[in-house]
């Protein structure tokens, strides 16, 4: 993979340095390294497949791994669950270990479970639409991942806006928000060759 194959949006570089502003540098591996585990997990899966990765960025979508090469659906339906195979992996080892690791296993976990949700561009989402075309077909499968993606994503606004207000906890809200602004970003596996 060559150097310019690798990206960094300047919005990641800002929400790193939030990050490490409102927590100190000791918050920064305790989120980071759940995020390189998950997707050390894809590229893993990836290279075991024969996929050949062509880049690798950060930007507001979160981590996105490019790459090529000719795979089964169903290989990249493993490539996908990888990630959150590799996170519960880590959050398993972490929770055996000293206190900040532990705090670094559970919001592994916390990723894990978030990332498993049946619902684009999530790898959840990969993983239900691949079942949804096989077994009904491409024009079924799409129109029932998109009413699955509208009835889950009222119930994570409404969840995350409630939370906001009873509990002063932001990060659901955030995370629904983030679902709206890039649930119609196509990333299908099979037809772009991207994961996130």
């Amino acid at each position: 993979m060559q150097r310019r194959n690798l990206g960094l949006s300047l919005l990641a570089v800002l929400l790193t340095a939030c990050l490490y502003y409102r927590g100190g540098f000791e918050l920064l591996p305790i989120v980071v390294l759940p995020i390189l585990t998950h997707e050390l997990g894809h590229v893993l899966a990836l290279r075991l497949l024969g996929q050949r990765i062509t880049g690798l960025t950060l930007d507001a979508r979160g981590p996105c791994i490019r790459y090529e090469g000719s795979c089964s659906a169903a290989g990249h339906t493993l490539a996908a669950l990888a990630g959150p195979v590799g996170g519960a992996a880590y959050a398993l080892v972490g929770l055996t270990g000293v206190e900040w690791l532990r705090q670094s296993a559970g919001l592994s976990l916390l990723l894990t479970a978030f990332n498993l949700l049946p619902l684009k561009p999530l790898d959840g989402g990969q993983v239900f639409y691949q079942l949804c075309v096989l077994t009904l077909g491409e024009i079924r499968g799409e129109e029932l991942c998109r009413a699955v993606s509208a009835v889950l994503l009222a119930l994570l606004l409404t969840g995350g806006v409630l939370l906001a207000v009873w509990k002063k906890s932001t990060a659901p809200l955030a995370a629904a928000i983030w679902l709206l602004l890039f649930r119609n970003e196509e990333q299908t596996l099979v037809n772009r060759g991207k994961i996130l």
